[in-house]
């Protein structure tokens, strides 16, 4: 799996047309062959800085998507920006989920007089004491 994130910093000015060229275009992505998802989404620390993030089943998926029209509109409304964008393409070999947060906190060496630990249902629901 391919994970491209692409980190755009918007003058304010720019912003609501930004945030529509984006919105527009995914549908299209996601109907993409290999595309896993597609999301925008705005710092809540900085609302000028969005993350564009995509997620391709293979490197030929988001190789095509590279050369796709819908990409080269986004790399032109990219153009326009003040600052280029920060771009990153992370190859991802496996993932885990909740199971390995609950091993992580369950295992011999986790500290047990933590709060976190000892005062919070787990993930999965359960209080850490009663598993």
């Amino acid at each position: 799996m391919i994970d491209a994130t692409i980190k755009i910093t918007v003058p304010p000015e720019k912003r609501k047309e930004f945030l529509q060229t984006l919105r527009a275009s995914l549908d299209t992505i996601r109907q993409e062959q290999g595309c896993l998802s597609c999301n925008c989404y705005v710092d809540i620390e900085a609302e000028n800085t969005l993350f564009f993030r995509e997620e391709w089943r293979t490197s030929e998926d988001l190789e095509n998507h590279v050369r796709s029209v819908i990409f080269c509109v986004l790399v032109g409304a990219m153009s326009l920006l003040e600052k280029p964008p920060e771009i990153r393409f992370n190859t991802i070999a496996s993932t885990v989920g909740v199971e390995a947060i609950e091993a992580m906190r369950n295992s011999p060496t986790a500290e047990r007089g933590s709060f976190c630990l000892t005062n919070h249902r787990g993930l999965n629901g359960k209080s850490p004491q009663a598993e």
